[in-house]
C-alpha cells in the first residue's frame, strides 16, 4: 500500500498508510447508512407528532436537512478528522504540512464535496482518488490534506503492562485518562515509541510538550519525574479503565 512521510511542526516525521479508494469508499457508505437511519428516524417523528402543521415543515428542515447537509463538516471537525464511517474503518484526515486541519480545511472538504461526489455521482472523486499520487480528491489537494489509514487496535509492549490483568492488582494513577479516546492512546503510543527509538532533542521536546497538555486537559499534576514516564502511565491507566 501507498505511504508517506508526513513531518510535523515539531520536525519529527511519521510514516501513514494512504486510505485506498475502497477504504474510503466503504467509509462513505457507512455514513450514508447512518445517515439514511436518521432520515427514516426523524421522518417518523415528523409524521406521528407533526402531522402536516408548519411545525413538520420547520423540523423537517432543521433536523433532517440540515443533518445530512452539515453532517461530514461537523463530523470531521469535532471528530478530529473522523466521521463515523472513517473511525469504523480506521481512516482520518491528516494536513501534509503536519499541522492539525483547521475549520476551512474541513469546509474546502466539505463544500467541493457537492461536486466531486453528489453532481458527479462520485465518478470525479473516484477519477481524482485513483489517478493522483497521494489518493486526494480535489478538495483534498486544495486544503492540502490527505487521507491516511491509522492502526485500529491499541496493542501495548510494555512487560510491566502484561502482568495488569485487572483493576484488582492494578490501582491507575489517573483516572481522568478516560476522557481521550482509543486512538488519541495509540498516537501517544506511537510517540513513545518513536521516542524511546529515536532519542533525539526534537523528540524529547515532543514528548515533554505532550505530556503537558495532556495533564492540563486532564486537570492533573505530572506525578513521574519524566514526561515519558507519564505518557506511558497513562497508556497503562486507560487499557485498565477501559477493558
Amino acid at each position: 500500500m501507498a505511504t508517506i512521510s508526513i513531518t510535523t511542526t515539531q520536525n519529527v516525521t511519521i510514516d501513514h498508510t494512504l486510505a485506498d479508494f475502497r477504504q474510503r469508499l466503504s467509509a462513505y457508505f457507512i455514513d450514508i447508512l447512518i445517515i439514511l437511519a436518521w432520515v427514516i428516524i426523524h421522518s417518523v417523528i415528523k409524521s406521528v407528532i407533526f402531522n402536516d402543521s408548519g411545525f413538520g415543515d420547520a423540523y423537517f428542515y432543521v433536523v433532517i436537512i440540515s443533518f445530512f447537509s452539515f453532517y461530514t463538516l461537523l463530523m470531521e471537525y469535532f471528530m478530529n478528522g473522523q466521521t463515523p464511517g472513517k473511525r469504523a474503518m480506521n481512516l482520518r484526515v491528516v494536513k501534509l504540512n503536519g499541522n492539525e486541519p483547521s475549520f476551512m480545511d474541513y469546509f474546502i472538504r466539505w463544500s467541493l464535496r457537492f461536486i466531486e461526489i453528489y453532481l458527479s455521482s462520485g465518478v470525479l472523486a473516484a477519477i481524482m482518488i485513483n489517478t493522483t499520487n497521494l489518493n486526494q480528491r480535489l478538495a483534498d489537494i486544495i486544503a492540502g490534506t490527505v487521507i491516511v489509514k491509522i492502526k485500529g487496535t491499541l496493542s501495548i509492549n510494555s512487560v510491566d503492562l502484561l502482568k495488569i490483568n485487572s483493576q484488582n492488582n492494578y490501582e491507575p494513577s489517573y483516572p481522568e485518562v478516560i476522557i481521550f479516546s482509543e486512538n488519541d492512546m495509540l498516537t501517544i503510543k506511537k510517540l513513545v515509541d518513536r521516542y524511546l527509538s529515536i532519542d533525539n532533542e526534537s523528540h524529547r521536546l515532543l514528548v515533554l510538550e505532550t505530556a503537558n497538555k495532556l495533564s492540563k486537559k486532564m486537570g492533573v499534576t505530572i506525578q513521574e519525574n519524566k514526561p515519558e514516564l507519564f505518557l506511558k502511565t497513562i497508556i497503562k491507566d486507560y487499557v485498565v479503565l477501559t477493558r
